[in-house]
């Protein structure tokens, strides 16, 4: 059984609002929580919320960190809502209370499997709205699972299976309820998810050389989609209409692939470019199949795709006309045939006729013509990303000087779109390989085009005993950076925390000003006092009764840092004002007074 993981009320506060941490430590305070149980590394409780209605939470730990959160409350405003918090704020302060439970797994693994069958025939019985759910895994794990093999090694299909499976899946991803605004959820389902199992399967059978076998799973599935379609309500169908193509690509460009892996005969050619052309018209999503029926049409003996294989590269590539929109997606696909069929000449003149350059530079480097490739890419790539594909990739396939070169080459281009990642490569490889004036170079050119604090440490690293000299030029960079988060992270890691207070005065909108007062107070307490007293004024000064709590919240940190630096007074003082100037509001009142100290 996992230990109950050590959590602290700061790392609570991080994750939440002021507003929701508030809210959340009333709830917690006001004991609101049944049900507090750990099990297996997820905390879970039920939390009374401020109607009669409950709320089901569910945090789940990485080890001593939480991995993921979420409650069954409509709240979508950023961060942890108030019952997370309220549910973690349990964990930080009264773990003791947790009912600790021993993991499903070690409860169902003794059972028989006549036993786990009348469990979920009871389950279903109690909570029929399950039927779904259970049918649609139940037939995805049976889709999925090993078969035993044919004579000729392939898993037999069960088409019969994969349709209901389908259909259930369709079922299965159409959410139901309201969302956080009110709008039916309907409208967050992903009805294309139903059609990932069988694809899943189809391109088993494809990665196995036996794309028939895939052909004949993608036309079952198109069958049932359809059926499973129609089945919905209409106006269902009519809010999805715009997207159903977004459904459908992916089984449009599996089926293009399996087309094209195929030696068809004259008979099947013509049946699919039928059939395709039928889908296409009547289908759900049907006008993504335009790509496979292209694929169904051409084949491989289509004559611009001829020439184009022999080494015959003209301005209009491997099309009679105008390209249509799907062109790069088949050229893609053509392409991995061809390097699964291990044709990468042809491989190389199509990349090229179709415009796939950094795909046709790569497979210059794999063929061992890198010299040629560098000098391609020297001459034509014009963003750094390019420069770091192909850099990766020629430190694969060839020697790591070539790769540094070409790199360097990038990181002179006058695009700074990249350009972070191309020098944050070559500093890494080159510290890697020894080459510590280039990982120098390289590490000063990262911190100039993003100056995080995780570039200025390691240039630090990198300069070693040198940094003292290097340190000065360094937070120049960092102050000429666009972004005041990295200036403030590096002068709180420096400890330089009146440049810190300017940056974040300076800035109209800083979001992380939890960090620069708890790392300043000490210093400077008057400032981070401040900065608390400010965000509580606004609160209060806005008049609005349910945020009081926040402004509390504010107030009370404020008051901790003035008792921290002995200044009493200064916080007697601003209390009796406040008081004085909100008087009037009774709900406000009785917040202030218990700030009392």
């Amino acid at each position: 059984m996992n230990a109950l993981p050590a959590l602290t009320e700061d790392a609570v506060r991080t994750r939440a609002s002021q507003q929701s941490f508030a809210r959340g430590r009333d709830y917690f305070e006001s004991s609101n929580m049944i049900g507090v149980r750990w099990r297996d590394g997820q905390l879970s409780a039920q939390v009374q919320g401020s109607d009669w209605e409950s709320y089901k939470v569910r945090v789940r730990f990485d080890g001593q960190e939480i991995g993921d959160a979420d409650c069954t409350c409509p709240y979508d405003w950023g961060g942890d809502c108030k019952h997370i918090v309220a549910v973690l704020l349990f964990l930080v302060h009264k773990p003791e209370l947790i009912e600790q439970r021993p993991p499903i797994a070690d409860l169902l693994n003794p059972l028989s499997r006549e036993q786990l069958v009348d469990m979920l025939l009871e389950l279903v019985d109690d909570f029929p709205a399950i039927i779904d759910t259970l049918e649609s895994l139940a037939t995805r794990a049976t889709l999925l699972k090993e078969a035993p093999q044919t004579p000729n090694g392939q898993t037999p299909i069960d088409f019969n299976l994969l349709r209901r499976q389908i259909k259930a899946e369709l079922r299965a991803s159409l959410q139901t309820g309201y969302g956080a605004w009110g709008e039916d959820s309907f409208y967050d389902s992903d009805l294309g998810s139903a059609l990932e199992p069988a694809l899943e399967q189809a391109q088993s059978y494809l990665d196995a050389g036996d794309p028939r076998s895939a052909l004949a799973i993608l036309e079952a599935s198109a069958g049932a989609w359809d059926e499973g379609i129609s089945s919905l309500d209409e106006f269902v169908q009519d809010a999805f209409e715009d997207f159903a193509e977004e459904f459908t690509s992916p089984l449009a460009e599996l089926w293009a692939e399996a087309l094209l892996s195929t030696d068809l005969t004259l008979d099947e050619r013509a049946y699919w470019i039928e059939a395709l052309d039928d889908h296409s018209e009547s289908l759900y999503g049907g006008s993504s199949l335009e790509l496979a029926l292209a694929a169904a049409q051409q084949g491989w003996d289509y004559p611009p795709l001829v020439a184009v294989l022999q080494g015959k590269v003209t301005a209009k590539g491997a099309w009679e006309a105008e390209p249509p929109e799907y062109s790069d997606l088949l050229a893609e696909i053509r392409l991995r045939v061809l390097e699964r069929r291990g044709q990468l000449q042809e491989y190389l003149y199509l990349a090229e006729a179709e415009g796939q350059f950094m795909l046709y530079l790569n497979m210059l480097v794999r063929l061992g013509e890198t010299d040629k490739a560098v000098g391609e890419a020297m001459e034509s790539l014009t963003q750094p990303e390019d420069f770091l594909e192909l850099v990766r990739s020629i430190a694969k396939h060839d020697t790591i000087n070539k790769a540094f070169s070409l790199a360097q080459h990038g990181l002179g281009l006058k695009s700074t779109h990249g350009t972070a990642e191309l020098a944050v490569w070559l500093r890494d490889q080159a510290l890697k390989h020894q080459r510590n004036d280039l990982a120098l170079w390289a590490a000063q050119r990262a911190l100039a085009e993003k100056a995080s604090l995780q570039n200025y440490r390691r240039l630090q690293e990198i300069t070693g005993s040198e940094w003292e000299q290097l340190k000065p030029e360094a937070l120049k960079i960092v102050a000429a950076d666009i972004s005041p988060d990295n200036q403030v992270d590096v002068y709180l890691y420096e400890k330089m925390y009146p440049q810190a207070i300017e940056t974040v005065d300076s800035t109209e909108w800083f979001f992380q000003i939890d960090k620069v007062i708890e790392a300043v107070k000490a210093q400077s307490p008057e400032w981070a006092f401040e900065q608390c007293s400010q965000r509580a004024d606004q609160i209060m000064g806005a008049g609005h009764a349910k945020d009081y709590a926040v402004a509390a919240d504010w107030l009370r940190r404020g008051r901790d840092i003035l008792m921290a630096a002995g200044m009493h007074a200064r916080w007697d003082a601003h209390l009796s004002a406040l008081m004085e100037t909100h008087q009037r509001k009774y709900k406000l009142m009785p917040l202030l007074q218990n700030l009392g100290r």
